[in-house]
């Protein structure tokens, strides 16, 4: 590897774990696991992402829910700071109003919250209380006037033109922090060490290539173990690109069906390459084994990234 891949090898190392890290560090600043839940909180400044937004229009005010957090600030029509309530830290948090009472809980807990002051009412176990479990949202272009719209940091009021006016507005450094956007990053650095990894082995099976056949865009290999690892990496390549494309297709006609199908091909995945490792070959037969190893990983990420956009599609 010249003194060039080198460095970019380190930058490509250093770019992956820095997305991570921050991406956990993120994750972290937003976790609350808030042990005073009976007291009013002051207002939530941390970059979690908002899970939904509640209106009361007999009270004139807008509930601001933070999943992470665990967290509901309440605002006025007009974006003024209320108050706040916090929960201990609850998986997979849902949001609801209720008969004057604001809901924050999971498939275990529910805490309940006076939703005109914030004042805690009590806690029960979910399945004690008729709760809706509704936490998806529909994005829409069709904003009605008077009704209120959020994405991933600010909250919007709509106008009579069609326009929207922030009311909860956040800074935009939020998004250094935002999860999905440090995956992206972490994806760059793992897709330039990859392309740099596949050129190395390229240069590599072609050296071997040469000094075996010089006259040959192939190389034979005599070995039957080689030969079906060989064979192996090839079908197992087709396989995930073709699993990645009927996965897309579903995502978008059956919403997502075949996700599930990942697991099997990561447990196949990881156990093959146990395997196939204790295998031992020639020098030059393990060139040109790496080679197509290459191939054979590149192609399970995209299968693996194939369900992270089915899901998007579904």
């Amino acid at each position: 590897m010249t003194s060039t891949k080198r460095i970019l090898f380190v930058v490509f190392i250093l770019i992956f774990f820095t997305g991570i890290a921050i991406g956990l560090i993120g994750r972290s600043i937003c976790t609350r696991d808030n042990e005073n839940y009976q007291n009013v909180q002051v207002e939530l400044f941390a970059p979690d992402e908002i899970a939904t937004v509640l209106h009361d229009e007999d009270l004139h005010q807008i509930y601001v829910c933070y999943n992470d957090a665990s967290y509901v600030n309440v605002y006025s029509e007009e974006g003024r700071f209320l108050w706040a309530v916090s929960t201990p830290y609850l998986r997979n948090v849902y949001f609801e109003l209720s008969n004057n009472q604001l809901i924050v809980y999971n498939s275990a807990d529910a805490y309940i919250y006076d939703s005109s002051n914030g004042t805690f009412v009590e806690k029960k176990k979910s399945d004690d209380i008729d709760l809706s479990y509704d936490w998806e949202n529909e994005y829409t272009d069709d904003f009605q006037n008077g009704e209120f719209y959020f994405d991933t940091y600010q909250v919007y009021k709509a106008q009579e033109d069609g326009s929207l006016t922030t009311v909860v507005a956040r800074p935009w450094w939020y998004w250094v922090f935002n999860f999905g956007v440090c995956w992206c990053v972490s994806f760059v650095g793992a897709i330039g060490m990859g392309t740099i990894i596949f050129l190395e082995k390229r240069k590599e099976y072609r050296k071997t290539q040469k000094a075996i056949h010089p006259s040959k865009h192939s190389i034979a290999i005599e070995n039957r173990k080689a030969r079906f690892i060989l064979k192996y990496f090839r079908i197992t390549s087709i396989i995930h690109v073709v699993y990645a494309v009927l996965n897309i297709v579903f995502g978008i006609l059956m919403d997502g069906i075949l996700c599930i199908g990942i697991l099997p091909l990561a447990i196949h995945f990881i156990i093959s390459s146990i395997v196939l490792d204790h295998i031992r070959l020639t020098k030059d037969e393990q060139t040109i084994i790496d080679y197509w190893e290459v191939f054979e990983i590149s192609t399970f990420i995209i299968a693996f990234l194939s369900v992270i956009v089915a899901a998007m599609l579904a």
